[in-house]
């Protein structure tokens, strides 16, 4: 499996994306996004990228017709590879998406763990699931495709929609994944600090995480540590789709943040407040809160904005942490 096959993954996404947003009722109208980033597998070279990114738009061209592959292919695209953690970083290198630098953006990643090179680069580190090595992970694949939109605040017409702040990456000095050896938690540590910390949230008011962990021994003893020296007591609902789905590499975060956003959506209970977070075998550590968003129609019921700002005005960003209820976070 190589370009080819991420190729149809990322094509079928973008499809997926463009008929979503056909729908009656959708809040946006598909249009060219002003900035558009790709995570991809840290082995793909700038030749292999380009040549993944001109297959995917024909691929998308197949599903939903020239025009939506024009469109696309008329708005640069940056590529941005890396291990678990480079759907984060992609974006991070979209920049805040505030209205005045840029109002829509489209985030993509793919990544696939099952060709052969790659697994056998991995059964060689002891890193799949086999009888032999209980602590690997299940190799898999995926692709995403995120279209996101700028928020001034956490409202929008029916309460159901995610808002991402701004990432956290950090790096270790030696790497996560080590033979007979604890990893270092510090890189997740400060990853998840930075994050709450964006949002302008405690520990505790996290209801939900969703992470790569996966019951991989390695994973439990980086995390481990790093939640209690976050915040004692922290007790949130786990989500670990990695246990489920397998391990999809490049493109764990936006997979992560996409599966979050339809159970938000179709949950009786959807959660008010959520940290991502993923960790490389290697140095790197990253995290992103996602908060659902207060839907306008009880507007007058929930917390005034700061500053006494005119709730029909544009305000300043405020969670929907307020919204808490107990083990609903």
């Amino acid at each position: 499996m190589g370009v080819s096959r991420l190729a149809r993954l990322l094509g079928a996404a973008l499809a997926d994306v463009v008929s979503s947003m056909a729908q009656p009722g959708h809040d946006a109208e598909w249009a060219a996004p002003a900035r558009m980033a790709l995570a991809l597998p840290e082995r793909m070279s700038d030749g292999e990228s380009t040549d993944l990114w001109q297959q995917a738009l024909a691929e998308l061209g197949r599903w939903a017709g020239p025009a939506a592959s024009a469109t696309l292919g008329a708005v640069p695209c940056r590529f941005v590879r890396g291990g678990h953690t480079a759907g984060f970083a992609a974006l991070q290198a979209l920049g805040p998406c505030d209205g005045d630098s840029y109002d829509t953006a489209l985030l993509m990643a793919v990544d696939s763990l099952l060709d052969t090179a790659t697994l056998q680069a991995a059964h060689a580190r002891s890193a799949l699931l086999t009888d032999r090595h209980a602590d690997g992970c299940i190799a898999s694949e995926a692709a995403a495709a995120l279209w996101l939109q700028a928020a001034s605040d956490t409202r929008d017409a029916n309460g159901r929609g995610l808002v991402l702040h701004p990432p956290a990456l950090a790096t270790n000095a030696t790497a996560h994944r080590l033979p007979q050896q604890a990893p270092e938690p510090e890189a997740l540590q400060h990853a998840l600090r930075s994050a709450l910390a964006h949002a302008r949230w405690q520990a505790d008011n996290v209801g939900y995480t969703v992470s790569d962990f996966d019951g991989s021994t390695w994973r439990a003893m980086a995390q481990i540590p790093t939640r209690a020296r976050i915040g004692p007591g922290w007790d949130p609902i786990d989500w670990e789709p990695a246990a489920v789905i397998g391990q999809v590499g490049a493109a764990t975060g936006p997979v992560h943040w996409a599966l979050a956003a339809q159970r938000l959506r179709h949950d009786a209970r959807p959660p008010n407040s959520i940290l991502s977070w993923a960790l490389d075998e290697a140095t790197a550590a990253a995290a992103v809160a996602l908060e659902r968003t207060i839907g306008t129609g009880a507007a007058a019921h929930q917390r005034p904005p700061a500053h006494g700002h005119d709730t029909r005005a544009v305000a300043t960003t405020y969670s929907a942490r307020f919204l808490q209820n107990e083990k609903n976070g």
